[in-house]
């Protein structure tokens, strides 16, 4: 797992293959926090009606920590929150976790708030891109989304 931590309150990294989903916990715990939400991103097995048995992760590495960090620090300036953030880079099945946030916060509110606006802003900043694989092992490069505004 390549990780970048910062002392401000949020863990990010990417990890090769499906992300662990029993890791986070330590990371977002704070006993003045009663709030702990997650968010997992799993692989599924359609996509625009057509079948898919797992989904290959290409991932600029040094320019995607740069950018999940960069998220990281910007939530949790705007939000009183504790943040993980995980996502994979090469093959994921159907059915394993491509991405894990929690965030964890004194109340529900801003919890909720930060693991929305952590993965919709992910899709737009990271540069991850899926190559999705059918169950006959045929392959699609999968649209993205632009960071441009206009």
């Amino acid at each position: 797992m390549r990780i970048t931590q910062s002392e401000d309150g949020w863990f990010c990294g990417l990890v090769d293959g499906p992300c662990p989903t029993d890791q986070w916990l330590v990371h977002v715990e704070d006993p003045g926090h009663g709030a702990i939400n997650t968010f997992y991103g799993v692989v599924r097995n359609h996509n625009e009606g057509q079948a898919a048995a797992s989904v290959d992760y290409d991932v600029h590495e040094g320019l995607a920590l740069k950018a999940l960090a960069a998220l990281c620090t910007e939530i949790v300036a705007s939000l009183p929150v504790r943040l993980y953030v995980i996502h994979s880079c090469g093959m994921v099945a159907v059915g394993e976790a491509s991405v894990v946030i929690a965030a964890s916060s004194a109340h529900r509110a801003e919890a909720f708030e930060a693991t929305r606006r952590c993965i919709d802003q992910l899709k737009i900043r990271v540069p991850i891109w899926k190559r999705e694989i059918a169950p006959d092992q045929s392959d699609r490069w999968l649209d993205g989304h632009t960071i441009r505004v206009d």
